[in-house]
Parts: structure tokens; C-alpha cells; sequence
């Protein structure tokens, strides 16, 4: 399973430093930001391009209020929440145009092709194809849910902790995060091969049509290697209370391709911002 990729709570005197605009300060900090805020944006909004627009939209509103970081909370849940307004402001605008999951049921039934072999020539593009399906699962959720699944389970933040990043009371939050687990094991037990043996629908016997379609793109691949049966080997050892979550964690973390950090330099810059000081 992939380990949670969490937020650092640097050493103060870091944070002194780059809020007064100490630049390899202020840099190696928004390094660190860079790779946990893309996979939180990744997996609420689906499109790398998307991703990368919010992860340095996020880094940005974080520099530019750092000097307003009172440590009255844990630096991570500071900076958790000001990267996760600006990506449910993304979310939400997005609202409508997202897959619900009657819509990705009817999808996955086209094109499926019931005679295909798994061929293990193909491991790595059906691995592929199972994290992209895992991703427009996610998109079924509504925005709350969806964060809340993605702060609660997959990136393993207490329901404390998480209630404070959104801002929300704890049963609250709790409450969400029930719902998003509910209806995404509800899809995963009629619908998925990987984590019911039973349900129609596997990997190999919808990876023409995802070919055809552009969903795998055999150069531009998230994973670098396969395994599906190991994964489908894994859910079925474990308890039913545990399984939707090691669904999810069984993707790999993904890093921008994109240098977000000197994307920002750039901007910094040009915004006249003291984040510059050598």
C-alpha cells in the first residue's frame, strides 16, 4: 500500500526565516509543500494540468501568508487548509461537469470486451488503467466527500485534525467521511473486478476502449510497474471495514512534472514580493 504523503511541520526558525523572505529558507520550505499538495490536488481533481494549476495557486497563497502563521495550530494544518480551500474552490466550480457513478456504470459496460486474456504483457498499462478508474471513482463523490475521503483515508489525518482543516465539527466530519466510504464500497462491490471477484468488470476487458479513448497513453503513464493481481490478491486478505481504503492506497503518490517551486520564483518576482532576499 502506498504510505500517506503528509504535510512537514518544519522547524520554526524555518518558517521565521522564510516569512521574513529568506530565499533557500522560503524555496526548500515550498519544495517540501510541492509533491503532498499536488497528490491531494491530483486526486480531487483528477487532470494533472488541473492539478499542477492548484498545487501553485495553493503554494502561492501560502507565501503570501506566512507571516500570518500564529501557531496557534500545527504549521501542516495551516498550510492543509489554506491548499484545500483553494483546491474546493477549483472543485466546486467544476461542479456538474464531474462523472457521477450511474453515469461511469453505463461507461464501463461499453466497450467491455468478456472474451479479452490478461496477458502479462499488459501488466503495466492495466495497472495503469485501474489507477485512472480509481481517479474518476473519486470524481463520483461530491467535493465534501471527496476531501473528506481523501483526508481521512488516504492521507491518514485524524478526524481532529481533518475537522480543523475544513473548518467543520468533528462529528461532522465523521459523517462524510461515512458517506464517502459507503458509496464508493457500494460501486466497488457491484462494479470492480480488482476488488470483487464477482463484479462484471476487469481491467483487461476494458483496456482497448481506454486505448482507443486516450484514458491509457502508453508513453505518458503514472505507473512504472504492474501487479493487479497482487493488489486484487491483497483486498481479499484483508476485513471489509478496511478494504475501500486499501483500494485507494494501493495507487502510487505521483509528483508533478512540472517544477511548481520555479514556476513561483518567477511569479514572486513579478507580483515585487520581499520572498526574494538572498
Amino acid at each position: 500500500m502506498t504510505v500517506p504523503r503528509k504535510l512537514p511541520d518544519p522547524d520554526p526558525d524555518v518558517i521565521r526565516r522564510a516569512a521574513a523572505g529568506e530565499r533557500d529558507a522560503l524555496y526548500a520550505l515550498l519544495r517540501a509543500l510541492q509533491d503532498p499538495v499536488f497528490d491531494l490536488a491530483v486526486r480531487m481533481l483528477r487532470h494533472r494540468a488541473d492539478a499542477e494549476d492548484a498545487t501553485q495557486e495553493a503554494l502561492l497563497r501560502i507565501v503570501t501568508h506566512l507571516g500570518q502563521f500564529r501557531r496557534e495550530s500545527r504549521f501542516s494544518t495551516w498550510a492543509w487548509r489554506i491548499a484545500v480551500n483553494r483546491i474546493l474552490d477549483l472543485s466546486r466550480e467544476r461542479a456538474g461537469q464531474e462523472p457521477t457513478f450511474e453515469s461511469m456504470r453505463v461507461d464501463l459496460e461499453s466497450g467491455r470486451e468478456p472474451e479479452a486474456p490478461e496477458r502479462t504483457e499488459d501488466a503495466v498499462l492495466l495497472r495503469e488503467l485501474k489507477v485512472q478508474c480509481s481517479r474518476a471513482m473519486l470524481q463520483c463523490l461530491g467535493p465534501d466527500e471527496r476531501v473528506a475521503f481523501t483526508l481521512g483515508d488516504l492521507l491518514g489525518l485524524s478526524s481532529e485534525e481533518a475537522a480543523e482543516i475544513l473548518g467543520i465539527e468533528r462529528p461532522a466530519f465523521r459523517k462524510r467521511l461515512s458517506r464517502a466510504r459507503a458509496a464508493l464500497q457500494r460501486f466497488l462491490s457491484t462494479e470492480c473486478g480488482v476488488y470483487n471477484p464477482d463484479a462484471p468488470c476487469r481491467c483487461h476487458r476494458r483496456l482497448s476502449r481506454a486505448l482507443e479513448l486516450g484514458r491509457v497513453v502508453p508513453g505518458r503513464l503514472e505507473v512504472s510497474e504492474g501487479g493487479l493481481p497482487g493488489v486484487r490478491q491483497h483486498l481479499a486478505a484483508i476485513g471489509e471495514a478496511r478494504r475501500v481504503t486499501a483500494f485507494f492506497r494501493s495507487d502510487p503518490s505521483v509528483v508533478s512534472r512540472r517544477d511548481l517551486v520555479d514556476a513561483l520564483r518567477l511569479q514572486l518576482a513579478r507580483l515585487g514580493t520581499p520572498e526574494v532576499k538572498a
